[in-house]
């Protein structure tokens, strides 16, 4: 009786203990699964944390290519600013004389010159850069001290071509040159005086127009000196057309002006004629293009009339074909042939 007591008690043992022994083993499987979810929850999150990063660092990068590009953008603008200021701030410095600019550019457009032609049709765009900028002045006194720079230009490119000439021609055309240009020397100011009057008459405007008459017919005389190279070189250079408006004068082979011929724009915007005989006076009057490529003149009092002709760079001529209580004769004919 007693020994089967005992074994029931051990079996009752064994069967409490493989229960205990499954109960653990319940609390370790779901810990195991819990674990398991956590460990992909976590994973999933980094994965998102991850893919949230990359899509920042993209965006980043974009941003940061867009900041280049915007800046690289604001450096163009930048330096086209600094260009255009420092081009404006040339242009309207109307009070700097550029004297020796002017004398580089000059040399350099000589030097890079294939021919004469080119030589005159780069000063001439060096003039003209210069002209242009003197046209943007605010005030009289800027236009006065700007006006100079295109003169300066033709002035330098007269000079140049001066020593080059006399380098290159034989003696006797030479000398003759020199005659010529001593004479255009001696003749200039009676000529300035005689287009717009003397200084100490003239306005605040009397400097800038000064500049204007010596900035043209220096460029004439260019003209005329740059055809004596050329021909020396033998080169061909194409004289531009004579304008209807210049100055023409008679100093009888001496370094005087007897008598004048000027034609110009009035400050009534019409043609104007100037014409002045030695001996016999001046007639001022209007002129007109006629069918013969002449030009029909009338005074003012309309007591003279006659026919002006302009022969391109050698002279000028003027005949009466009308006079009414006038020193001027019928059919009487004048010669101007030293061009300005």
């Amino acid at each position: 009786m007693k020994k089967s007591i005992f074994i029931l008690m051990i079996a009752f043992s064994v069967s409490l203990a493989g229960c205990s022994l499954m109960k653990g083993n319940g609390i370790s499987d779901s810990n195991k699964q819990a674990d398991a979810n956590q460990t992909t929850k976590s994973q999933n999150v980094e994965s998102q944390s991850n893919n949230s990063q990359k899509d920042g660092n993209v965006k980043e990068d974009k941003t940061n290519q867009d900041a280049n590009t915007a800046n690289d953008s604001k450096k163009s603008e930048s330096t086209s600013e600094s260009k255009s200021d420092a081009t404006t701030k040339k242009e309207y410095d109307f009070f700097n004389s550029y004297d020796k600019d002017i004398e580089v550019e000059v040399k350099k457009a000589v030097a890079n010159a294939k021919t004469v032609q080119d030589e005159i049709n780069n000063v001439k765009k060096i003039a003209d850069t210069y002209s242009d900028a003197a046209a943007k002045a605010n005030n009289q006194s800027e236009m006065n001290s700007s006006s100079a720079w295109a003169f300066t230009v033709w002035d330098k490119e007269l000079n140049d071509l001066w020593k080059r000439v006399s380098e290159t021609v034989d003696k006797e055309r030479k000398q003759y040159l020199l005659d010529e240009q001593r004479k255009w020397i001696a003749m200039k100011d009676e000529v300035i005086i005689e287009n717009i009057g003397r200084k100490e008459d003239g306005g605040s405007m009397y400097t800038m127009l000064q500049n204007e008459l010596l900035s043209e017919i220096t460029y004439n005389r260019c003209l005329i000196l740059a055809r004596e190279l050329a021909m020396a070189k033998h080169e061909d250079f194409v004289m531009p057309n004579r304008s209807k408006y210049g100055t023409f004068v008679d100093n009888q082979g001496t370094k005087e002006v007897y008598s004048s011929l000027i034609t110009r724009k009035s400050m009534e915007n019409a043609d104007e004629a100037i014409i002045s005989i030695h001996r016999l006076g001046n007639t001022e009057g209007t002129f007109t293009e006629n069918a013969n490529g002449d030009y029909d003149f009338t005074s003012y009092s309309e007591n003279v009339k006659g026919k002006i002709q302009i022969l391109g760079w050698d002279k000028a001529t003027f005949e009466v074909t009308e006079s009414k209580d006038s020193p001027f004769n019928v059919g009487d004919s004048y010669t101007f042939d030293f061009p300005f």
